[in-house]
């Protein structure tokens, strides 16, 4: 009988029968700790994985038709049916070994007390990196992140990340995720921060499903967000047309006449995305175009492309959807607005800091950046931050991971040096 746990840490567990969406398969048993545990089947069909490796499964239930959603430990995506167990006659699936075992030790409680000696926010290449370095390092530290990636994840094409000429963001997020998961685990949550404040020699944290931790030290390193334009018919127009990162189907916009607002990377990553996709695209721009000159020279030289620069976007137009957009010159903001027909709008403008959460213990810049010394130490002892989110120069993500192991080693010696860390 094959364990749902492929990567077995020593426990016995043997959840193998599961429920179709009609109710096969169900046959209820009585062995594991405190949970109703179905017992095995006794002709299984092996069915391959994601990964080609065997997984076992009951008759009757193909693995297509299992929900895989997200980890009750954790909340975070599952898109593997390598760990699973059943309690109280239902499946639950889980993003890794750690996770699946913080739920067979402890079904009703993962997280104990919820106290730390480190809590790191944020779940970027700098919080990831930092998460890797805390595990390595031994420090006992909780995780949370809004989502896995942060900006990175909607890159198209990154280059010179060190081992590769060129990658998606998504394929170097999940090599990122991989190595936290399978490698280096950390207990750890999707949540969205809301509110740090100090207590005494402590942290509390609180989120945005109202859970508190508390920690003697924390890492910030939540990144930014895309920054909108703040002009009319952008707020009416959102999800009509209106996207501030390249959508998932691409080739839904296929065809289309495209406006792209913005002069930096992403948007040149975007529009040759678009043109991929038969798109004609616009790309209006407040100022010169300040990417790679590169880039803007080679994207000049293919078809269905017009760049218009130093104009504002003054407004997004349309009823139910987006339908235009009219600009006029900043140099000259007596001329009437030109209108530009159009389908749909990218808006990438650039991004704002993650902070309002933490404004009570750190120091902010007139950016809304984290000022940070060059250790990661920020203004209030114990609190460190690492990443774009911070006014560190050089907003790229090979400097972010840096800046996530720094501040862990800078983390490891403050807790040291207070004599309250349980590093083993």
């Amino acid at each position: 009988m094959k364990s749902g746990n492929r990567f077995s840490s020593g426990y016995t567990f043997h959840p193998t029968t599961f429920n179709s969406p009609s109710g096969e398969g169900s046959n209820q048993g009585g062995h594991g700790p405190g949970n109703n545990q179905s017992s095995g089947s006794d002709n299984p069909e092996e069915i391959k994985d994601d990964e080609g490796e065997k997984n076992t499964f009951p008759n009757n239930t193909k693995e297509e038709e299992l929900l895989v959603d997200t980890c009750p430990v954790c909340n975070m995506d599952v898109e593997t049916t390598k760990f699973y167990s059943q309690y109280n006659g239902k499946t639950f699936f889980f993003c890794s070994d750690g996770c699946l075992q913080k739920f067979i030790s402890n079904p009703g409680n993962f997280f104990g007390n919820h106290n730390f000696d480190l809590i790191i926010v944020g779940g970027g290449p700098a919080g990831l990196t930092a998460a890797v370095y805390a595990s390595i390092s031994k420090i006992d530290t909780f995780f949370i992140a809004k989502d896995i990636g942060g900006q990175a994840i909607d890159s198209t094409k990154i280059k010179n990340y060190m081992g590769f000429d060129f990658i998606s963001g998504k394929m170097l997020v999940d090599k990122f995720k991989e190595q936290f998961l399978e490698n280096h685990y950390l207990a750890h949550k999707l949540d969205d921060v809301i509110h740090i404040e100090k207590q005494n020699n402590s942290f509390k944290i609180t989120t945005k499903s109202n859970e508190t931790f508390l920690s003697k030290a924390v890492i910030i390193a939540t990144g930014m967000k895309k920054r909108k334009l703040g002009i009319e018919g952008e707020e009416r127009l959102q999800r009509k047309g209106i996207f501030y990162k390249l959508v998932q189907d691409i080739s839904l916009l296929e065809g289309k006449d495209i406006v792209v607002i913005g002069g930096g990377n992403s948007s040149i990553q975007t529009a040759n995305e678009l043109l991929n996709n038969h798109c004609k695209v616009t790309i209006v721009t407040k100022g010169k175009m300040i990417a790679d000159k590169t880039d803007v020279d080679r994207i000049k030289q293919r078809q269905n492309i017009r760049i218009i620069e130093e104009h504002d976007v003054m407004e997004i137009w349309g009823d139910e959807k987006v339908e235009g957009v009219s600009v006029r010159p900043e140099k000259d903001i007596n001329r009437p607005p030109k209108s530009i027909p159009c389908d749909g709008v990218f808006i990438q403008v650039g991004f704002l800091p993650n902070t309002e959460f933490c404004k009570e213990v750190v120091d902010l810049n007139e950016k809304g950046e984290i000022v940070i010394n060059n250790d990661c130490s920020t203004a209030t002892e114990g609190v460190f931050a690492c990443g774009d989110v911070t006014n560190n120069y050089g907003k790229r993500i090979v400097i972010a991971s840096g800046e996530g192991a720094k501040a862990v080693l800078r983390t490891r010696q403050f807790l040291k040096e207070k004599k309250t860390t349980k590093i083993l």
